[in-house]
């Protein structure tokens, strides 16, 4: 009977010890969910991540899709507006992106002044010069300031004779255009990729621009030639030319 006894008590103490309390389930649970919340928290930015990723390809191969629309404009009709800035704005006719919208700028560009270029010019055309001084000074060769100043002063002359017609030129036949595609994110402010690039129109630059006084011929001449090219040189083959001046 004593042995039974101490048998049951024993049992019933390995009953006890067995199992978890109530507090290390809560603890347990507690850890679980923390760890579950950190975990769906990475999950959810994942997301958010790769569909941001996915909107802005979209947007970059939109904006790609209205520089060539524009391109096509330009190679038709060239630049038909000689305002300064001109600025559209619309919607994308596709329904896959109505959630992206559109807007460009085009700026006629604007270069320094030319009295700005020409001093520019002048003082680097000096630089030169006094480092090439200096040097001759430290291999002890002459000095030759007078002929360098006398340089220096055609140089500047000469540049700032071809500044203006040059600036025109450029100014004319270059626009900036500045390209935007926008769209809405939940949660975040507008999204926008902004891309810019530079279009020339060669039909608003002058094939032979006014550099100054122009030359005029000082005599006539006639040109004569047969097969499939003239000229006032001879080739080997079908082209031959010949040119006399009176």
């Amino acid at each position: 009977m004593m042995r039974r006894r101490r048998s049951a008590g024993r049992s019933r103490r390995a009953d006890r010890t067995a199992g978890f309390t109530l507090l290390e389930v809560m603890i347990a649970v507690a850890i679980l969910a923390v760890s579950l919340m950190a975990l769906s928290l990475t999950m959810i930015r994942s997301l958010r991540a790769s569909h941001h990723a996915r909107l802005m390809t979209q947007a970059t191969f939109l904006c790609r899709l209205k520089f060539g629309e524009i391109e096509n404009d330009f190679v038709v009709d060239g630049f038909k507006d000689d305002a300064g800035t001109v600025e559209k704005k619309g919607v994308f006719d596709d329904p896959l992106f109505k959630n992206f919208s559109w807007s460009y700028t085009m700026q006629k560009i604007e270069l320094p002044s030319e009295d700005k270029i020409q001093t520019a010019a002048t003082k680097l055309i000096q630089d030169k010069q006094k480092a090439g001084e200096s040097a001759a000074a430290e291999a002890g060769g002459p000095r030759a300031t007078a002929a360098s100043g006398s340089g220096s002063g055609g140089l500047s002359g000469g540049v700032g004779g071809v500044l203006g017609p040059v600036k025109q030129m450029l100014e004319q036949g270059i626009r900036r255009v500045t390209m935007r595609v926008l769209w809405n994110e939940p949660g975040l402010p507008e999204q926008k990729v902004e891309v810019v690039t530079f279009y020339t129109d060669m039909r608003r630059i002058p094939l032979t621009p006014q550099l100054g006084t122009p030359i005029q011929p000082s005599g006539t001449g006639s040109t004569t030639g047969t097969g499939t090219g003239t000229g006032s040189t001879t080739s080997t083959g079908t082209s031959t030319g010949s040119t006399t001046t009176r």
